[in-house]
Formats: C-alpha cells, sequence, structure tokens
C-alpha cells in the first residue's frame, strides 16, 4: 500500500458568504445593526473583508452614512482601499447581494466558519498540553475546556482590549451608578443595612457566610447505630474511630435510605440527657440535638414530656449472612434460656440438636467436642451440640440478666432472620386474646435482649412497645410478624392473618411517640455524624437531626432582578432545596408541607409562588462530592449559556479537591483559592457558606470570630467579604425571651475588604425559612 503525498488542508471559509455580508451592510443600513451584533472583525477570512467591515461599522457607530461612497473614501484616507482591491471592489461587493433579508443567515456562516478555525487553533493549543507531562492533569484539563468554552461564548481572541471599548464599558457603569445613586453597584442581597453597607456583592468577590452547623448535634459515644448495608449495630464511638458508616436517614418524604456520613467528629466530654419515650426507646443527647417532631425539627432544649417526636416504625436493613437452619433455631431457643411445655417446640429443639450433633460428631473428633453445659438442655438435648455453639457465641455463655442477641444475628438475610424470630418467638410468647384480634406479650431474659428483639421486629415493619424486659406487640405489629415471620407453634395465628384485613400504616416509616421522661445522665464523650442532603440519621431507634440565609439573597436576585443564579448544592437534594424556596417563597410553614397538613389558604399562596419561582432564573446542581474544577467547567458552560449573575456553594468544606492531600486544611485552602479564581475568572460574586469550628462553642458568647472559621487560615486571607450568622434564641431560648431576641439573627459582617465592618439584627421567620429586614418601629416586639 502505498502512501500519497500529504494533502494541504484550506482552512474553513466561506467567502461567497463574508461577501453577501459586506453587500448587505453596504446595501442597507438596517442590516449593519443586526450583523454587528453576531459577527466580529476577527470572524473574516479574508483580510480585505475584515478592513471593509471595520470601516462601515465605524461609520456605522457614529452615526454616520455607510453607503459605497462614504465607504470607498474612508479606506482610501486609511491608506487601504488598494489593499483590499480598489473601488471596483468595493462596487463589487454591492452587486453580489440583490437583497439584505438573508443577511443574518450569511452571517452566521461567516461565524460558524470562524469558529471552526478557533477550533482548529484551540486543538492544536491542546494537542501541545497533552505533552507536558510534567503539570498537573487536572490543571491542563481545565485550560482545555477553558479554550473550548471560551470558543462557545464567543470570548476567544484578543489578551489586549481597544480602550474606546472599555471606554464605553466604563461609562455604562458610570451611568448605571448614577441612576442608582450609588446604591447597589453589585448583585442585591435584598436586605436594606446589609445592601447600603455592601452596595451589594461585588463581581469577582468571595463572600463567606457561616454558621455552625446544626449547632452542636451530639451523642452519647455509646448510641447505637445500625449500618443500612450489613444490619450489624455498632455504637457511634466504633463508627467515629473507623471513618466509615451507612446510616439509615429519613428523606422529606418519611422514608427511609442509606446514606453515609461526610464527617465524623469527636466532640469531646459535655452533659448529656437521656430521653425516654412511651415506646420504651431512649437515647442520651447534647440539650441542642434536634428530634423530629410535628411541627418540624426542633432542640431537646424545646421539648418537654408530652412532646411527639419520630421513630422508625420500620427500619428496612437486612444483612447478608448466611447460617444453617438447625444451627438459627438452635440460637433462638438459647437466647431465650428456656424450653416450655410445648411438645411441638420440645420436639422442633431436639431435631435441631440432632442435626448438628450428627455434623459435629462428623468433623471433630470425639475427644475435641466440648463439654455439655446443663442450663438449657438439663442434660436430654443437645449436648455436645449446644456447648459448641455456645463456644462459638460467647454472647450465649453470659448471665442472663444480661445476656444480648448474639451480633451475628442482626446480619442475617431477612429469610433466617425471620426464622430465627419464628422460633424466639415460639418459644418465649404468650398469645392474648383482643377486641380487634391478638396481641403478643414476650419477656425476655434480659433488658438488653428485649431491646434488641424490639429493633429486630422493626426490620419487618412491627413495633413494639418495652417494659423492663417485657415486648408487647399491638394487633396491627402482632399482624405483621404472623405474616413476615410467623410464631412457630402457633396455628390459629396463621388463620387469622389469612382473613386480617392488611393495616393501613404498614408502608408508613415512622411513627409518633410520647417523650415520657427527660433526664440528666452527667458529662460524657460525644460524638457527631455529619450527613448530607438529609442531616439525620437513627440512633437507638430514634431519628435525629444535623441555607436559608444564602437562599433567600438568591431568590431575591434572581426573582426581583432577574440575575442569574448558580446553586452548587453539596449537602441538600434539589427536591429539597425547592421545597425550601417554596416555602420562603410562599411562606407557608415548612413543617405543614413536609407533614402534608396544609391548610385551604396554603395552596393560594404556593400556587402564586410556584408561578413566581418557575420564572426565576435559578440553576440547581446537586452533584456530591464536586471539585472546584468541575464547577468552573460547569459555570463557564451556563454563563456562556445564560449570563451567570452569582454563584453560591452551599457548603464549602463538603467540597472535593483534585489534589490527594491527607491535610485537609491544604485542601480547603486550595478549594478556597480556587473558587475565588473562579470568582474573578467569570467576573462575578461567588457566595459560599462554611462551617464553623466547635471552637466557638467554647467561648462565653458563642459570637463567632474570623478565627472560628473551619480550617480557616486561607478562608480568611482570600475572602473579600465575611458574614456570620448568630441566634441567641437557639442557645439559650429563656435568655432571648427575657432580652426580646426571640425570632431575631444577627449578621456579622466580619471582614469587608472594601468598606466597613458591622453588626446588623434581621428578623427570621423560622417556620417559612424567611430572613427580613427588621422594622426598627418594632423591633422590641420582634418575637411577638
Amino acid at each position: 500500500m502505498s502512501i500519497g503525498p500529504p494533502v494541504e488542508r484550506v482552512p474553513p471559509q466561506n467567502l461567497e458568504a463574508e461577501q453577501s455580508v459586506l453587500g448587505s451592510m453596504l446595501l442597507e443600513r438596517d442590516a449593519i445593526a443586526r450583523v454587528i451584533e453576531l459577527v466580529r472583525p476577527e470572524d473574516f477570512y479574508r483580510d480585505a473583508h475584515r478592513k471593509i467591515f471595520e470601516v462601515i461599522a465605524g461609520l456605522f457607530e457614529r452615526g454616520e452614512p455607510a453607503d459605497l461612497i462614504s465607504v470607498t473614501d474612508r479606506l482610501r484616507a486609511k491608506g487601504s482601499l488598494d489593499d483590499i482591491g480598489g473601488a471596483a471592489y468595493v462596487t463589487s461587493l454591492l452587486h453580489a447581494v440583490p437583497t439584505a433579508a438573508n443577511v443574518e443567515y450569511h452571517a452566521r456562516l461567516v461565524v460558524q466558519k470562524s469558529m471552526l478555525r478557533q477550533m482548529i487553533a484551540a486543538g492544536t493549543q491542546i494537542v501541545g498540553m497533552g505533552f507536558r507531562e510534567e503539570q498537573d492533569v487536572e490543571v491542563l484539563v481545565d485550560q482545555a475546556e477553558k479554550l473550548v468554552y471560551g470558543i462557545a461564548s464567543r470570548r476567544i481572541g484578543q489578551e489586549f482590549v481597544p480602550l474606546p471599548e472599555i471606554l464605553r464599558d466604563s461609562f455604562d457603569r458610570i451611568d448605571k451608578r448614577y441612576r442608582d445613586k450609588g446604591m447597589i453597584t453589585g448583585v442585591p442581597t435584598g436586605f436594606a443595612e446589609l445592601d447600603r453597607i455592601t452596595s451589594g456583592f461585588q463581581p469577582a468577590d468571595l463572600v463567606i457566610v457561616a454558621a455552625r452547623p446544626s449547632m452542636g448535634k451530639c451523642l452519647k459515644f455509646d448510641a447505637e447505630v445500625v449500618d443500612a448495608l450489613t444490619g450489624e449495630v455498632r455504637t457511634i464511638q466504633q463508627m467515629v474511630a473507623e471513618g466509615r458508616a451507612n446510616l439509615l436517614s429519613l428523606g422529606a418524604d418519611h422514608r427511609f435510605r442509606t446514606a453515609a456520613p461526610s464527617h465524623f467528629v469527636d466532640d469531646g466530654i459535655k452533659p448529656v440527657y437521656r430521653v425516654r419515650t412511651g415506646g420504651g426507646r431512649q437515647v442520651e443527647t447534647t440539650l441542642t440535638h434536634p428530634f423530629l417532631t410535628p411541627s418540624g425539627w426542633e432542640p431537646l432544649a424545646a421539648l418537654e414530656p408530652g412532646s411527639l417526636v419520630a421513630v422508625p416504625r420500620r427500619l428496612p436493613v437486612f444483612g447478608r449472612k448466611d447460617l444453617p437452619d438447625h444451627e438459627i433455631k438452635l440460637l433462638a431457643y438459647l437466647c431465650g434460656g428456656r424450653l416450655p411445655a410445648s411438645p411441638q417446640v420440645a420436639e422442633d429443639f431436639a431435631d435441631a440438636a440432632s442435626v448438628a450433633e450428627a455434623i459435629l460428631a462428623a468433623t471433630r473428633p470425639s475427644r475435641a467436642r466440648p463439654t455439655a453445659p446443663s442450663s438449657i438442655s438439663g442434660g436430654a438435648h443437645g449436648g455436645a451440640a449446644v456447648a459448641d455453639l455456645m463456644w462459638r457465641y460467647l454472647e450465649l455463655g453470659q448471665p442472663p440478666i444480661t445476656r444480648p442477641v448474639p451480633p451475628i444475628v442482626f446480619t442475617l438475610r431477612r429469610e433466617k432472620l425471620a426464622l430465627f424470630l419464628n422460633r424466639l418467638l415460639g418459644s418465649l410468647a404468650e398469645v392474648l386474646e383482643h377486641p380487634n384480634g391478638y396481641q403478643v406479650c414476650v419477656t425476655l431474659p434480659s433488658v438488653r435482649m428485649a431491646r434488641d428483639v424490639q429493633h429486630l421486629l422493626l426490620r419487618f415493619g412491627a413495633p413494639g412497645t418495652l417494659e423492663g424486659s417485657t415486648l408487647t406487640l399491638g394487633v396491627a405489629a402482632t399482624l405483621v410478624v404472623v405474616r413476615e415471620t410467623g410464631i412457630f407453634g402457633w396455628e390459629r395465628l396463621r388463620r387469622w392473618a389469612r382473613n386480617a384485613q392488611r393495616s393501613l400504616l404498614d408502608d408508613i416509616d415512622v411513627m409518633w411517640e410520647e417523650i415520657t421522661a427527660i433526664e440528666e445522665a452527667g458529662a460524657f464523650q460525644v460524638y457527631d455524624l455529619t450527613v448530607p442532603d438529609t442531616h439525620n440519621f437513627v440512633a437507638n431507634d430514634v431519628c435525629v437531626h444535623n441555607t436559608t440565609f444564602a437562599l433567600n439573597i438568591a431568590q431575591h436576585a434572581a426573582l426581583d432582578h432577574k440575575i442569574p443564579v448558580a446553586i452548587f448544592s453539596l449537602e441538600t437534594n434539589k427536591e429539597q432545596l425547592v421545597q425550601r424556596m417554596l416555602c420562603s417563597e410562599a411562606q407557608v410553614d415548612a413543617s405543614r408541607m413536609r407533614t402534608g397538613y396544609l391548610t385551604d389558604s396554603d395552596w393560594p399562596r404556593l400556587a402564586a409562588a410556584m408561578g413566581r419561582l418557575s420564572e426565576a432564573p435559578i440553576f440547581i446542581d446537586d452533584s456530591a462530592n464536586v471539585t472546584a474544577i468541575e464547577m468552573r467547567a460547569k459555570a463557564r458552560k451556563l454563563k456562556a449559556e445564560h449570563g451567570l449573575g452569582m454563584i453560591i456553594i452551599d457548603y464549602l468544606q463538603m467540597m472535593g479537591s483534585y489534589k490527594r492531600s491527607e491535610n485537609r486544611t491544604q485542601e480547603v485552602s486550595e478549594i478556597a483559592r480556587a473558587i475565588k479564581s473562579l470568582a474573578k475568572d467569570l467576573d462575578l460574586p461567588v457566595l459560599a457558606v462554611s462551617q464553623l469550628s466547635r471552637v466557638v462553642e467554647a467561648t462565653g458568647s458563642r459570637r463567632p470570630q474570623l478565627s472560628h472559621l473551619r480550617e480557616s487560615g486561607e478562608l480568611e486571607q482570600v475572602a473579600d467579604l465575611v458574614l456570620f450568622i448568630y441566634r441567641e434564641e437557639y442557645y439559650d431560648v429563656n435568655k432571648a425571651k427575657a432580652e426580646g431576641k426571640e425570632h431575631l439573627a444577627e449578621i456579622r459582617i466580619a471582614k469587608h475588604r472594601n468598606g466597613p465592618v458591622a453588626d446588623l439584627e434581621m428578623f427570621f421567620h423560622k417556620e417559612h425559612g424567611r430572613f427580613r429586614d427588621l422594622d426598627r418601629r418594632h423591633a422590641g416586639t420582634a418575637g411577638s
């Protein structure tokens, strides 16, 4: 196969289209206005056409005629007439097109060919970048994306901008400031005092808004949390030490989903309080730890005995481990600690023990067999097989009063766990008749085992009430148990379950239980897990919890000023974010929207808010762990397509870094510099929500300072504006009431590169998720 000489490629061009455009501009003055909106001088392939275009555009901008004679005279005066082919060539352009009706179509052809040539130039540069092996590949990719998006946004080209162009832009800005009387020169925040001091958020500025996440959400070290993937139950202390966990987290639809914590925090030793519920559950937390109530998430300090809190009705978690059926049966009977007089149960136990004995005899020599205990078998059943099981699961050897369910049971597959509960309940359950069916009472050997069984039944959607070591299942829960696991030996329950009506509550993941007691438990080590999106998880079978100001600013800019806003929501999914916006805009109670208890008057407000928000140029990206480079690429594309005016990042510490580092402070420093560069590159303000470190809670006033910014060093340096949000009411409700500071939020301008610092007070409507300017005439009664 022979290879011919290389073919010389001519850059993309359309000279006929260029001639048609210029001819149309000479033919009709209106065509000039339409062309100069689309075409730039550098879009023309022929240098002669570029010079003619510049002359026509220059005459047009000065308000002078741009006909054949005027253009020819101007070219002659500049000494360019001969270079472009003389007056005859200009005349030929006029006669090249009979009408200017298709000038925009021809102009787009010129632009398309120009963009293709720019792509070739960018491609050549990108190929060269590919050979720079010493540079970071992520940085090179970012530079390549900038070249490509620059073409799409028509921003490729000149490094130097002509002074006349700068003067025109400057005059427009001066004129706008004159009309606005100097009040707001950046993106308006919607808050009069803040806008007065800052003149709005300025282009290229990095604005940091910081507050404590969840204001101190902490659990005692031994709080038990179920692993949503394996079924294993571990303490929060173990999870923090290991730095990994798969949690059950409650969504806005009140259904549980699997979630992974983004942060594992050791919060030191703090006073904790024991919360007991009517169902026998208990959890130990700090006073600031939020619980889900019918009115929304509330800190423990705002609750009292009689308050309702959310507890799981169902925990859809099952493990993946397997055990032989005979071994599971023996485990269940050994956990119970006794065999009732039921011949059916006794026979089942003997059969399982016989299978285990035969397997043991076949796999171990007789001299290696363990000695049989006398506790459960009484020497009549099991023997060495039972002893072998107790050796392998040491928990069975603990005294009955402290004996738990062996950990392996929590990791069993669904059908194996159902078999375990079937035999355990069959050996211990007492069935009671009820007007609506049947109830089941189970007395376990220990309180610990009773709590374990209460938890395991929740996995099948059967909530029970615990009193001491006795677990009681109501009619609905008994029906679920009989259908899902069965109770060995109780045939009449199966017949009843086949005919009973299915409970409508079976499909609900949570229910409400009354708090029966809140007790001081002492000072203990506490830990904190930060859960993205939902900000809650299940601990000790109770639901417990973890950007309103930034969203308010975004809504004001987009709704009232039609400024396009991009929101990178790394913590909250887009559905929940939009729900917050709807509540704020419609001024509807967020808890009523979450639970569905909306009033007739809520619907018109929600409909009107939805109509307004549907026209707002707000763009949401809820990708998790996005890096600064990915964010830059997305924002650059958005600005090219929609004319982006502001970016909001919620929140900064959840951003990923393209550079691997063992030091998180270094990573955050790199991220901070990157988003400041993003603001400068796109010439728009970037508002980044940031966390405060736990140190703020140790200070006397709890008012945040710049040094309280988490990983504060670089954040403080690169930020142009730092705002802190502080609410006295959250820390001390009684003090806030006494000082008339209910519903008040303090916005502290801690750093302002181009202006003064100040402390501003605003009204905060928690139910609506909305900040407002404080009416000074009624400041003293803001909380009323």
